[in-house]
């Protein structure tokens, strides 16, 4: 009896739908990566991401939906993405896809109510937040685990 009852609790999450997150790490031709302050208590700046809608017909456009509604940023038409992989996240049903982006030009945004802040960063040099505020390097703290994409960055 034991045996049967775990074996529907395994059934029953196996078939819990599992959410998809996309992500995209910006690279201007500057060498700054575009980065966001999430408002999730404040505590870690943040790649571009945001969770996979039903209407969505695959991830670009998820993306591109996100950067629309989040940075009221209408065309994107002029970011190059490309695919990286994917990353399940431990503990949940979710998995991360993982994208980079490429743009000659870095673009001003204006932030939804999910974003602090926003900024173009360089890990080693002049960085700018919020499109005025001047630093240097990157900022504090990261989520977990950016700092090894952006330094994987091609």
């Amino acid at each position: 009896m034991k045996i049967i009852k775990l074996f529907e609790e395994f059934e029953f999450v196996t078939n819990q739908k599992v959410e998809v997150v996309v992500g995209l790490l910006i690279r201007s031709s500057k060498g700054r990566f575009f980065l966001v302050h999430r408002e999730d208590g404040g505590r870690f700046w943040s790649l571009m991401s945001g969770g996979q809608d039903e209407s969505d017909s695959d991830d670009i456009t998820t993306i591109r939906r996100e950067m629309n509604e989040e940075l009221m940023l209408h065309d994107t038409s002029n970011i190059k993405i490309e695919y990286v992989g994917e990353e399940n996240i431990p503990g949940k049903r979710r998995v991360f896809r993982y994208y980079i982006g490429h743009v000659d030009k870095e673009f001003d945004v204006h932030l939804d109510h999910e974003n602090l802040d926003w900024g173009w960063f360089n890990p080693q040099g002049y960085s700018i937040i919020n499109g005025h505020r001047h630093t240097w390097g990157l900022p504090y703290p990261l989520y977990p685990g950016l700092i090894d994409k952006i330094f994987n960055f091609t």
